[in-house]
């Protein structure tokens, strides 16, 4: 990056911490961050903890006493898992899924980042982290990491006609593309609870990936997602002597906290079965 587009780049956030929101009323934006925290089921003690601000900041913005900077509001928001753009929208924090998985899969060695050491310690200090069993503390970590990691909206993530996720594996092992089944589908070997929902796989290149399983956007559903590996995705892969592969026990359970319908049912059959009471 040059010394221009840094420089840009830190006076915008700069500006940012400034600028107040001529646009959207007092109330308006009370309403929202009142909506979006009772969503993330947090208490107002608990989100001033993960938001890192004073509690008395996040009691007068619902009150509609505060009128707050750009910064400030995106920051509540983003602890409740939301940003703001013409109303609500899923925030995608992809450090809130290291922050999981580096607990529940210390032997993988996933890198620490200062955004996951953050995540794990504000969750820790709100007291989210301190269920009565193992499985009550799993099923939180992981419903507060999926948050922030909504399937839909993951960075690079394309939907495409579906034609069968066995059809798309069998194509996309024959072509040597790196794949792995996550969601719905991938929960099915660890739980009963069967779920009709869109097909989700990980690829490391969607576009390849898309030409090689011979995927089009166009027509009508049902649909595949093609949602890009990261670093911390792609570890813990399993590969079946079926020819499929899926992504980490503890991926998938994230990925169905962080899908729809009974997605998240099945993610806590899953914990309940892998972490008894």
């Amino acid at each position: 990056m040059t010394r221009l587009a840094v420089s840009s780049t830190f006076t915008l956030c700069c500006v940012s911490a400034f600028i107040r929101l001529p646009s959207l009323p007092m109330r308006r934006t009370a309403q929202l961050a009142t909506q979006a925290r009772r969503l993330s089921g947090l208490s107002r003690r608990q989100a001033a903890v993960v938001a890192g601000v004073a509690a008395s900041t996040v009691s007068r913005l619902e009150r509609g006493e505060l009128d707050p900077t750009v910064s400030t509001l995106e920051q509540i928001l983003r602890a409740y898992g939301f940003r703001y753009g013409d109303g609500l929208r899923p925030n995608v924090d992809m450090d809130a899924v290291r922050a999981a998985r580096r607990v529940l899969e210390p032997e993988l060695g996933i890198p620490v980042t200062i955004g996951s050491d953050q995540w794990f310690h504000r969750w820790d200090a709100a007291g989210l982290l301190t269920g009565k069993t193992k499985a009550e503390r799993v099923i939180e970590l992981c419903a507060r990491a999926a948050q922030q990691a909504n399937l839909a909206h993951r960075p690079g993530a394309r939907l495409f006609v579906d034609r069968g996720w066995k059809a798309i594996a069998r194509d996309l092992n024959a072509s040597g593309e790196p794949w792995a089944l996550t969601g719905a589908f991938a929960a099915l070997p660890y739980t009963k609870i069967a779920v009709a929902v869109r097909t989700d796989l990980y690829v490391e290149d969607v576009e390849r990936a898309a030409r090689a399983a011979g995927l089009d956007t166009g027509g009508a559903g049902p649909y595949v997602a093609l949602i890009p590996f990261d670093d911390v995705t792609a570890t813990g892969v399993r590969h079946l002597d079926t020819g499929v592969r899926l992504a980490s026990f503890w991926q998938i359970v994230i990925d169905c906290f962080a899908g729809n319908d009974r997605m998240p049912d099945q993610a806590t059959d899953m914990i309940r079965k892998a972490a008894p009471e």
